[in-house]
């Protein structure tokens, strides 16, 4: 069973490029969560300016 060498090629690619979009999309769910908590922390710094800072 001998797979030709240029199918083998975008065998690989097309496995890399899974993977990275599955990273991607693991890593969005870390990178939201943060920019919500900035925006928090920003909402309670202008509602509150005397007790937001730290």
């Amino acid at each position: 069973m001998k797979i030709n060498r240029k199918a083998q090629s975008f065998l690989d690619y097309a496995v890399l490029i899974a993977v990275i979009i599955v990273s991607l999309l693991a890593m969005s769910r870390y990178v939201l969560g943060s920019i919500n908590a900035r925006v928090a922390r920003v909402r309670a710094d202008l509602r509150d300016p005397l007790n937001g800072v730290r």
